[in-house]
């Protein structure tokens, strides 16, 4: 499934600079928000307000939200693998797993009751994938896209993309 997406840095640009840059870019097709939470150095409510906030508005523009997370972020957010509330309640709809899991938590995560999707990164020539179906995850809620990458000379080589996306087929 190819869709077209953005990213969006609310430590770096100020609401109003997002809202406007959102609404462009549905108006040319976009439906697809990636959103760090990695480099966000706030308390959770702080969080939870902004960005709160920044989905609803995206939702109203028909955006689906998904979130980089490692497991700094639910350190820091006092978030449990087990419940995924704090994603559900700033209207993510899914988390992207920016390595440092064993597999086993990205299995477990798939059975959240939120419906959050779990996508893990294509990008690499590791066995992610199959160290995760071992644990048997919920197929339903696990989904996999390659990194971006924003900045010139800095994309995948044709030739270890098409590898790294033959596990996905």
């Amino acid at each position: 499934m190819r869709r077209l997406g953005v990213s969006i840095y609310p430590e770096k640009s100020s609401i109003e600079e997002i809202f406007a840059y959102l609404k462009e870019m549905s108006e040319i097709g976009a439906k697809r928000i990636f959103s760090c939470l990695l480099s966000v150095r706030k308390p959770a409510n702080e969080i939870k307000e902004e960005f709160t906030k920044i989905h609803d508005y995206a939702k109203s523009l028909g955006y689906e939200i998904i979130l980089d997370v490692n497991p700094s972020v639910f350190k820091e957010l006092g978030v449990s693998y087990t419940d995924l509330k704090f994603f559900h309640d700033i209207h993510a709809d899914g988390i992207r797993m920016d390595g440092g899991f064993s597999g086993f938590e990205e299995a477990l995560m798939t059975y959240n009751p939120y419906g959050l999707k779990v996508e893990i990164n294509m990008s690499s020539s590791t066995h992610t994938i199959d160290t995760i179906i071992d644990y048997q995850p919920n197929r339903y809620q696990l989904c996999a896209c390659h990194n971006f990458y924003p900045h010139d000379y800095t994309g995948l080589d044709l030739d270890f993309f098409l590898k790294c996306s033959k596990k996905f087929n």
